[in-house]
């Protein structure tokens, strides 16, 4: 697999669910201009941005898409992060996020859900 970046942003919403948004690049400087774009239309429509991070990565997403409905498909990851490092792990459902949040050591854990999936 070739490496990348991945810009990985997490965004709340009303309900304060984390969504996550993912965006693949072939360079670090391509990926921090992606996340300075990003971050621009999130703060201009008052969604507040929890973390924002571009990492190498190998892993890679299907297209970001707006989720033009509740019904459309949603797929979970639990994301874990400290000052180095950011970890993603696809989870089958929510329950099952929460579950290894509970059982995390860590400080920084995330449930979130995407309307991108990992390829």
């Amino acid at each position: 697999m070739k490496t990348l970046f991945l810009l990985v942003t997490l965004t709340q919403n009303g309900a304060g669910d984390i969504n996550a948004s993912f965006v693949n690049t072939e360079t670090l400087e391509q990926c921090q201009q992606k996340a300075s774009m990003v971050a621009g239309v999130f703060t201009g429509s008052n969604i507040p941005v929890i973390e924002s991070r571009c990492i190498k990565s190998e892993l890679q997403f299907s297209e970001f898409g707006h989720a033009s409905s509740a019904s459309k498909i949603r797929h979970f990851y639990l994301i874990s992060s400290d000052e180095q490092t950011l970890h993603i792990s696809a989870v089958p459902d929510w329950a099952s996020c929460v579950k290894q949040k509970k059982a995390s050591k860590q400080d920084r854990v995330y449930c979130t859900s995407s309307v991108q999936s990992l390829l």
